[in-house]
Formats: structure tokens, sequence, C-alpha cells
């Protein structure tokens, strides 16, 4: 079968959804898929609708090649050109949802109506989680119509890909020998929660004086968190690395001792899954994070990791010095997960879902 995959979101890019969509094409079997990056250049600048553009690129795509079935990347805008290529040549397309992109157009009447109608003409839907698919129900999408096809581990821990010196080196750029390490990846964005770690480490500091937060990412709030720091006179403690490349990551897990992400929902903006917990879990590193969205299905409460109300300065402070306190529980939640990752997590296993809706 020939697959356009049409995406706002692909490698080299950095991001969660772009990994989503590559594994899964690379894992599919017996299907040629050709992906279509659009750029700020299939879109127009000054003239509306602004992704008519993309509609005439993709028209070009389909003449030529005929596939026969569309991948839909992003609901909006992307869904509206395959909503209209259907009309036109009869081509089929099915949607992947993450969450988010389908909460936040519900703030518009006229987005939620659009959105509503691109997901009614598609053929399939699938879901990154079962919170995601809820999420669908609700808005009365047939539940037999919905596939969760989780996300995989993008960067996973492979032994033969430690670097001891590596680690040594950055310890030592980062002054972070002799210190406990508490580790967050993530964009910088008010729902990934960096805010509510730095306001927990005063307390932890009582308790583990030589503790460093480490925050790899960059995005618009890292103003606000270095003006916390300064605030709670933690600045010290509390370090951002901006740019970190995928080859670079799993050093970074590999000297950190505890993860953590305390997500939430910002009027919608919400955690679909959550693709860094899979990662840290499968670095063998206890975790601690916001129980929002998707969050539960990969972190199980006590099982493989542990849960927090995320708005919640105490019990986050709570639950990250139980993890430096008791380094047994924290080595067997991390075991019980990077088990979980095995037999449920796999990029092959969910590919297959993938595969079998295509079939």
């Amino acid at each position: 079968m020939k697959i356009l995959l049409i995406t706002m979101e692909y490698p080299p890019d950095k991001g969660g959804v772009g990994n989503y969509y590559y594994n899964l094409v690379k894992n599919l079997d017996n299907h040629q898929v050709e992906v279509f990056k659009a750029s700020g250049k299939s879109f127009y600048k000054f003239f509306w609708p602004k992704w008519l553009k993309l509609y005439f690129e993709i028209k070009k795509i389909v003449k030529k090649n005929r596939p026969d079935i569309i991948w839909v990347g992003q609901i909006l805008p992307v869904g509206t050109v395959a909503y209209l290529i259907k009309k036109k040549f009869k081509i089929p397309y099915f949607v992947s949802t993450h969450g988010m992109d389908i909460m936040l157009p519900q703030k518009s009447l006229k987005k939620e109506k659009l959105m509503k109608k691109i997901l009614a003409e598609a053929k399939f839907i699938t879901s990154n989680s079962q919170f995601t698919k809820n999420e669908l129900i609700k808005l009365n999408i047939d539940d037999n119509k919905v596939e969760v096809v989780y996300p995989g581990c993008h960067i996973s821990n492979n032994p033969k890909s430690i670097n001891h010196n590596q680690i040594e080196l950055i310890k030592e750029k980062l002054n972070l020998k002799d210190k406990k390490v508490l580790l967050t990846v993530g964009r910088l964005v008010e729902r990934k929660g960096q805010d509510m770690v730095i306001k927990a480490m005063p307390r932890l500091l009582e308790s583990f004086p030589n503790l460093i937060y480490l925050i790899i990412g960059s995005g618009p709030i890292e103003k606000n968190l270095k003006s916390i720091s300064q605030k709670l006179k933690i600045e010290d403690n509390v370090k951002i690395i901006k740019s970190v490349s995928d080859e670079e990551l799993p050093t970074y897990y590999q000297l950190a001792d505890v993860f953590v992400m305390s997500s939430r929902d910002i009027d919608g903006d919400v955690e679909g899954f959550g693709m860094v917990y899979l990662e840290a879990i499968s670095f063998g590193l206890p975790v601690v994070a916001g129980n929002s969205g998707g969050v539960p299905e990969v972190v199980i409460d006590n099982q493989t990791g542990l849960l927090v109300v995320p708005d919640n300065v105490l019990d986050l402070s709570q639950k990250i010095f139980e993890l430096f306190s008791d380094q047994k529980k924290g080595n067997q939640l991390a075991s019980n997960g990077q088990k979980m990752i095995k037999e449920k997590f796999n990029w092959e296993i969910q590919a297959e879902k993938l595969n079998n809706k295509l079939s």
C-alpha cells in the first residue's frame, strides 16, 4: 500500500510527535510510505486561508504518485487538506491524534466543528494513549473507529552506548561530581511543571544539600524559571541546558539519580502521553510524574513510578524525597517499568496495530 504521511513534525526536528511518526514508519511492514514534512514555506504568509498553499502542494503530489491513503499527522491544519483531497480525488485518509491537538481546537466553535468533520470523514483514527481515545469518544467518535497506538521508547538504554569518559566530562563541566542529580527533559513550557520542581527544591535541599536540579530543554518560560530560582536563592542548584542532541541525551540520563516531570493540564494544554518517562525508565531511573493526561498509563503509581498532584509542591517534594531516601524502592519501580516497556511500549508491537488497521 502506498501511504502519504503529511506532518508538520518529523526528524531531524526535535520532538516526541516527529519521533513517533519516524519510528512507526520505520517499523511498518509491506507498505511504501512517502513523508511530506510541511514547513513554513507550505503556508501563505499574507493570504487566507494560509493552509491553501499546502493543499496545492499535496494536490500535485497526489496527481503524480496517487497514494492509496493519506496519513494525517495533525488534525488542523493538515486534516483540512486531506478532507478536501478526499472530496476531489476519492483518496481516503486516517488521522493520528496526540491529546493537545484535539483539546485546544475545542476552545473555538469554528475549529471544533471543522475538527469533528475531519474526524468523521476519516477511515480510522489512532490515538497515542487511552486518555486521548477517551477524549475522542467525548466528541461522539465511535469507540471501534479509534485504535490506541502507543509510542515506543525513542532513546533507550544500550549498554554499548555508555561512555563513562563522557559522563565524567559532563560532571566536571557542570560541577556534578559527588552531587545527587534530579533530572527533567522537556520543553520549557508551563504544562511540563519545571517551575513546581524548582519550588520544591528548598525543602529537598534541607535533607540533600548536595542536590542539583538539571533541566534539559528550551522554551518560552526559561526566564521565569531562572527568576524563581533567584528569588528562592537556589540558582546554583538549578542548571538549565538548552541544547542537547539525541546522541548526547543518554549521557544525561546515565548521570542522573531521579527523573521528575510534574506535567499538568493548563486549560487543555495537556500531556497526551509523555515519551520522556519511557526514556527515563529505560535507563533505570526512578520516576516522579504529574498525574494528568495520559501520563498514568506509563507511570503507574507505586508500580512503575510515583504520581503526584501536579500543583502540590509538598506532595512533589515528599515523593522526590522518598525516591532519594529509598534506593531499593526506586530500583524496583524502574525494574517494573523496564519490563513493561519490553512487553507493551515497543515500536514493533505498536506498529503492528497500525499494520492491522491498514490491511
